[in-house]
């Protein structure tokens, strides 16, 4: 449905993504035109590759992993144009099942992660039109991003996030640019206008080098889990069993309350590793 997208989404993602990186607030590791060495060695059928194979890939690879491997995982033959380059660049940064899926949470529909055409649908069918639709799993993107923790999160990688994707700089240091939510309405407003009107034309974002670092679900910070109410009842759990294991007045009402500690805390870790790969 979308496939004429693809060309200004890859012109806009290779700008957006820049050369070779290898920071240690990029969970992506060595990095070039935004493809990861783990995602190139999967490209290549090897177990791994080099920081300088990393360093050696080309353009021409590179739009061949994007088509392969993220295009359409994310939606990019199925979604709404402007739409589709969104949810691209969404889960080129984060992996498109996490783009897929919070896009499905904006829709209101199952979150299973695949883009199908249920989700084309509620897409196409959105309250408001596509634009807001837009606007809304931008802002959903920004929230996701916002919760990811630790020394490859939202601390030293959010405001090249915060710019890669709504254009705007939090220091004011770099000036205002349509950023991804704002390319993503300029060319779903192409889609719509006739061939006599000239449609703003999609301008590559220009931020710093942590715009270009991998969001990875696996960093969400803890205190934004244990906000999460199904990380109440585990926690509530704990309390209990801390007290039950403090008031304790012998050996077998000890080992009861331990064992009660050590089972709500494997639920916790559970839960954590739950909430961090994404299910």
């Amino acid at each position: 449905m979308a496939r004429e997208t693809l060309p200004v989404a890859l012109k806009l993602m290779f700008g957006s993504e820049g050369g070779y990186s290898n920071s240690k607030s990029d969970s992506g590791g060595p990095t070039k035109f935004g493809i990861t060495h783990k995602t190139l060695a999967a490209h290549r059928g090897l177990a791994s590759v080099t920081a300088a194979q990393v360093k050696a890939l080309t353009l021409q690879e590179a739009t061949e992993i994007y088509e392969r491997s993220y295009w359409s995982q994310s939606g990019g033959d199925l979604l709404p144009v402007g739409l589709d380059y969104a949810a691209f660049d969404f889960g080129v940064n984060s992996h498109p099942t996490t783009a897929v899926r919070k896009l499905q949470k904006v829709l209101g529909i199952r979150q299973d992660g695949h883009a199908g055409e249920i989700t084309a649908r509620a897409a196409q069918t959105y309250p408001g039109g596509v634009q807001k639709l837009i606007r809304d799993f931008c802002d959903e993107r920004m929230v996701y991003l916002r919760s990811l923790g630790g020394p490859q999160g939202f601390g030293p990688n959010g405001r090249g996030w915060t710019i890669r994707v709504t254009g705007n700089d939090p220091k004011k240091e770099w000036k205002d640019q349509p950023g991804v939510v704002g390319n993503a309405i300029r060319i779903a407003g192409g889609a719509r206008q006739s061939p006599l009107v000239q449609a703003a034309a999609p301008v590559p974002v220009s931020a710093p080098p942590e715009a270009q670092a991998k969001a990875d679900v696996k960093s969400t910070g803890l205190l934004e889990i244990v906000k999460k109410p199904e990380a109440w009842g585990p926690l509530g759990g704990l309390m209990s069993a801390g007290a039950a294991l403090t008031a304790g007045s012998g050996p077998v009402q000890w080992a009861f309350a331990a064992a009660m500690v050590a089972a709500v805390a494997v639920g916790i870790w559970y839960f954590v590793h739950r909430v961090r790969e994404g299910k």
